[in-house]
């Protein structure tokens, strides 16, 4: 990640709880939208499809804050996970862009049919860089274990949504729960980045044990 600065790193770092609290806000104003939508019967717009991928952008700019953490003690698992964060962060500001685009009417069509041409890049962001970013943090002692889980129940979250819309469950009820479960994920994970409360100290350490940091 030499395309970074020292600076900018520090910056990152400095703003990742943040991040991950306007991402969860964000989700949680989505949740609302379609809460709307289930109630009254209606189907999704692109102005949600735009919530959602504002949410993840912010999120993702969040993950890269924690890189700094990692990168001394899993350094290959915290630049995998760097790398397919700026993916999943290029991908998904691209595509909360192109959709306000459409709810603003300034695109014409179906954003439906645009939406799939960010799904491979999507997938690659939310799985591997949460994912490595999830493993790593379990791995070593710089972050407290729930973390760690919290950033797995990101993509695990985002797969079973994936995986029951293909094999063609996806109510709009199921896609309601999917977004609540994200929202409080990263609002849990932006308190504590923002409180200090996922940062081991030394005596937490000694009390778990040293992890393997391979």
């Amino acid at each position: 990640m030499v395309l970074v600065s020292t600076q900018q790193w520090k910056s990152l770092e400095r703003w990742r709880g943040t991040a991950f609290l306007v991402g969860g806000t964000i989700f949680l104003l989505d949740t609302g939208l379609l809460a709307y939508y289930v109630t009254a019967g209606t189907e999704p717009a692109a102005f949600g499809q735009g919530l959602v991928g504002a949410s993840w952008t912010a999120a993702f700019v969040g993950l890269l804050g924690v890189y700094p953490a990692l990168a001394e003690r899993s350094r290959w698992l915290a630049r995998i996970g760097a790398v397919f964060a700026v993916v999943g962060a290029v991908t998904m500001a691209a595509m909360a862009v192109t959709a306000f685009g459409y709810a603003a009417g300034v695109l014409g069509g179906d954003m439906s049919a645009v939406a799939t041409l960010f799904l491979p890049t999507v997938f690659l962001g939310v799985v591997l860089g949460f994912g490595s970013f999830g493993v790593a943090t379990l791995r070593t002692d710089v972050l407290a274990p729930r973390i760690g889980v919290l950033f797995l129940v990101l993509p695990a979250t985002f797969l079973f949504n994936v995986g029951t819309g293909i094999a063609g469950f996806n109510p709009l009820v199921k896609v309601l729960g999917v977004v609540v479960v994200l929202t409080l994920s990263m609002l849990a994970i932006g308190y504590l980045l923002r409180t200090g409360s996922a940062v081991l100290e030394p005596e937490d350490v000694e009390a778990t044990g040293d992890v393997s940091t391979g």
